[in-house]
């Protein structure tokens, strides 16, 4: 559907391009972002930076805990209007809208998530300082690309830019409750995404991989007990504290392995109401990662093989409950298909033109833990860039580099260009 070109030139940290060779195709160079359309996209993402930081922080002080994130959604789907486009939502939330192509290209969707971490009561006032960073619970996670992406719509129309193919801005939610809004979207708009473009995380590396996460719930239950009638009696404490114990004798691979996993149990405990009693109900969580979907299943069984028999030695029942369920993508021998597809290519290419540094032999990675795992599970060709630099995610401390989100902004202008293709001129 859309031609490769073998990329011929690297870009040096000055900008300038020396000849080498690539194993893997493109569509990005530097004569597309010298078009006199897209100079102007570009400039426009420059001149009208301050408005993007306001509107940054204008998201950010709005309340959108996952599953709550309708106020977002209203300002979001407010936004669109004002460009001439018809905002479009479904049953769970999402708001996309849709910038026709004049045909012949694919159909690239960039997807950033509305929903945050922190509960609707947390203090969302942002904070400036005088060292060029923004402090607020969401800052960084994922207010940046919620103002990028609307900022970027804005660059395409201001500069009259065309594009072959379709190009869908999606604002999805509950993202951090395991990616619900984005399956919901992809299974409800099935086989319309060529290329799924994840806006999430740092800038710097691209993701093409999917970490797999399971998120569960163990529960015990049984009678409970007064403690003066407790001796010999059934117990799920004692299930569950038998239970984690075992739970960290299942094995993993070394922490320096090339397909490392990992687990952590009880980071949700709960259980009892009262001193002198057996509780009738214990549970706590385990959360579960790794990208390898055989070693992912492996895992999970010996886990809950742990429960299981902790619930029959202290003779009480016990259930798995799911919170989240996302599937691996795979190992990297696994993903050599989808670090051939251009997709990843082109976004590499666009940051080294855009001077962001990379690791070097680490400029693409084979994982990811944001909406673009869902194209990669679906087989979609999926990867997530950054919108800006940061830390402090999902805590109270969370902060972000005010200009670097220009940059976040302006790769998103040079890849919507690239992967849909420029029409018209």
């Amino acid at each position: 559907m859309f031609p490769l070109v073998l990329v011929g030139v690297l870009f040096s940290s000055s900008g300038h391009i020396t000849a080498a060779q690539t194993p893997f195709p493109t569509k990005f160079s530097p004569a597309i972002a010298a078009r006199a359309d897209v100079r102007l996209a570009l400039t426009y993402i420059d001149r009208r930076f301050d408005a993007q930081v306001e509107e940054w922080i204008r998201v950010t002080e709005i309340p959108g805990t996952s599953g709550h994130e309708q106020k977002r959604a209203e300002y979001v789907k407010a936004e669109l209007r004002k460009l001439d486009m018809t905002p479009e939502t479904d049953e769970v939330g999402n708001v996309w809208a849709v910038r026709k192509g004049t045909g012949g290209g694919p159909t690239v969707v960039f997807a950033a998530h509305m929903d945050t971490v922190h509960p609707l009561d947390t203090p969302l006032k942002v904070r400036r300082e005088d060292n060029g960073t923004l402090h607020a619970p969401g800052i960084f996670d994922n207010t940046a690309s919620i103002a990028s992406q609307l900022q970027t719509m804005r660059a395409l129309r201001e500069a009259n830019i065309e594009t072959k193919g379709d190009i869908i801005f999606l604002f999805t939610v509950q993202e951090e409750v395991g990616l619900k809004g984005m399956y919901h979207w992809a299974e409800k708009h099935p086989g319309l995404t060529d290329m799924l473009v994840g806006v999430d995380g740092a800038l710097g590396p691209v993701n093409y991989g999917a970490l797999g996460i399971y998120w569960s719930r163990m529960k015990f239950s049984g009678d409970g007990a007064h403690t003066l009638q407790s001796r010999d009696q059934p117990n799920t404490v004692r299930a569950s504290a038998q239970c984690i114990t075992d739970i960290y004798t299942v094995p993993l691979p070394p922490a320096n392995d090339p397909i490392p996993a990992i687990y952590n149990v009880g980071g949700m405990l709960s259980g009892g109401n009262v001193v002198n009693a057996i509780p009738q109900e214990v549970t706590f969580t385990v959360d579960l990662r790794t990208v390898d979907a055989e070693m992912l299943q492996t895992l999970d069984a010996a886990i809950v093989g742990k429960c299981e028999a902790a619930g029959k030695a202290h003779r009480v029942k016990f259930v798995r409950e799911w919170i989240q369920k996302s599937e691996a993508g795979g190992r990297p021998d696994q993903l050599t298909a989808q670090r051939a597809h251009p997709l990843v290519q082109t976004a590499i290419d666009v940051l080294r033109f855009l001077d962001v540094p990379m690791p070097a032999g680490r400029e693409a990675i084979p994982t990811g833990s944001t909406d673009a795992n869902v194209g990669v599970v679906l087989k979609i060709p999926a990867i997530s860039v950054g919108r800006s630099r940061g830390g402090g995610g999902h805590t109270l401390q969370e902060w972000a580099h005010i200009d670097s989100a220009k940059t976040g902004a302006q790769q998103l202008v040079l890849l919507a260009v690239s992967l849909a293709e420029l029409g018209g001129k």
